[in-house]
């Protein structure tokens, strides 16, 4: 009878190679997921931050000439109230989809008195909907109005 002898193996074997790669691509999957969620929460704050820029903006400018900026042109009437630099698009109509650009806002004018509010709506991508946002008063002359007269602008 032959004895052979165990002569010491290295490596590893096929099976604890292939736990290894599965164990890899679950928390590869997890790490993508959680990266989507945190890519639409950026998105979401920076057109909320956006959206809250123009409306001290619209405040700013109320507070000088006593009516609200009804357009890209009400903005720009004065320093204060300016969007310039801003980085804003401000686009005349409803927001029907997500925008490539968070910080594209969408302003609505209100029907009624001219100058007494308008709304602002920007898309909240972790929810997969739009946020109306109003300033002035929108609702006591008038209802805000589809916004087709007003031209798309970039600050």
């Amino acid at each position: 009878m032959n004895l052979q002898t165990v002569k010491n193996q290295k490596g590893f074997t096929i099976v604890e190679l292939l736990i290894v790669i599965v164990v890899i691509g679950i928390l590869a999957a997890i790490t993508i997921v959680s990266f989507n969620g945190v890519q639409n929460r950026g998105k979401t704050s920076s057109a909320e931050s956006a959206a809250n820029t123009v409306l001290k903006k619209a405040e700013a400018a109320n507070s000088i000439t006593s009516s609200y900026p009804q357009n890209a042109a009400g903005f720009s009437a004065n320093n204060e109230s300016s969007l310039t630099g801003s980085g804003v698009v401000l686009v005349a109509a409803n927001i029907t989809a997500a925008p490539s650009n968070p910080a594209t806002l969408y302003i609505v004018p209100c029907s009624g008195t001219a100058g007494t509010g308008g709304r602002i709506t920007y898309w909240d991508y972790a929810a997969n909907a739009a946020v109306v946002k109003s300033y002035g008063q929108p609702t006591a002359t008038g209802t805000c109005a589809a916004g087709t007269a007003l031209p798309a602008a970039t600050f």
